[in-house]
């Protein structure tokens, strides 16, 4: 029976993903033994200071890829939002999961049935902030930081009046009754790669049970996000956000940027096959609009 060491963060979210990858290989093949290894960031710390000292959840994706190199790990699992857009030399993604809900939800304190003016509405990501901004103009939207959990204790202890988090975080918290508005994908475009998980090995390396989980049209998806948002300066401190979908053989897409004074959303549509271009024309366009605007 062949060993595959699994690793993961140590935390919540980061343990229920690596877990259904398991799940997964193991349905295709019975004669792989995975076992989860979770990593804990030594730079974990970095997620309690200020977004201007840190690109947060970028931060500690260096514990996974050490122990891939180290040979601790067989295969890492990242939230592929959370994936840096340069990888250390030596390490490619070798599969790209089925996406899961992308949409971002509004969550309440429990016992509210509406925010509450008099405190600031908490969104982790400077591209969630200004949209959520447009739409909640008479509220502070502030910072929060640590992962979901951590978040919903201060949410319902009174620290915010209402949270915004991905639909499909919640769902595997098995918390989803605690959505209260949905947004559509429009109304806040969501992180490049959410709601996808994206499985790192070392270059090289052959892993056929993979094939269990990775998603072609993922994949696409994914190109075309991480390739608009790679073409924008400083993406840790300016706000930039992408989501792709397939629909009837195209990529149809829509990409947001704002520099902190104005924000641009623009959509787009092109082949399957030519998922970096339009990564690449979605870009330009937004940065034509900011050199005409």
């Amino acid at each position: 029976m062949q060993r595959v060491r699994i690793g993961c963060h140590d935390n919540t979210l980061a343990v229920i993903h690596a877990r259904w990858i398991i799940q997964e290989i193991k349905r295709v093949d019975s004669s792989c033994q995975p076992d989860m290894i979770p990593i804990a960031a030594a730079e974990e710390q970095v997620l309690e200071l200020p977004e201007e000292t840190a690109c947060g959840e970028e931060a500690q994706a260096g514990e996974l890829e050490r122990a891939l190199l180290e040979s601790r790990i067989d295969l890492a699992i990242y939230d592929l939002k959370e994936l840096p857009q340069q990888l250390m030399p030596g390490l490619s993604v070798a599969a790209y999961s089925a996406r899961s809900d992308v949409r971002n939800t509004l969550v309440l304190p429990k016992g509210m049935e509406a925010p509450d003016m008099g405190r600031p509405i908490g969104v982790s990501g400077a591209h969630c902030r200004m949209q959520a901004g447009v739409l909640y103009p008479r509220f502070d939207i502030a910072p929060i930081r640590g992962d979901v959990p951590s978040r919903l204790k201060r949410l319902d202890c009174g620290d915010y009046s209402a949270l915004i988090l991905p639909c499909d975080t919640l769902s595997r918290l098995g918390i989803r009754n605690r959505s209260s508005r949905i947004f559509t994908q429009q109304e806040i475009v969501p992180a490049a790669g959410q709601g996808i998980l994206a499985i790192v090995s070392r270059e090289g390396e052959v892993h056929c049970y993979l094939s269990a989980v990775d998603d072609f049209l993922s994949r696409c998806c994914a190109k075309a996000e991480r390739t608009f948002i790679s073409l924008f300066p400083d993406t840790c401190h300016n706000s930039t956000a992408a989501f792709a979908q397939v629909q009837d053989e195209e990529i149809q897409m829509i990409g947001f940027y704002s520099d902190g004074e104005r924000s641009c959303k623009r959509q787009l549509t092109g082949p399957l096959g030519e998922a970096r271009k339009l990564g690449e024309r979605l870009a330009e366009e937004v940065k034509q609009w900011y050199q005409n605007g």
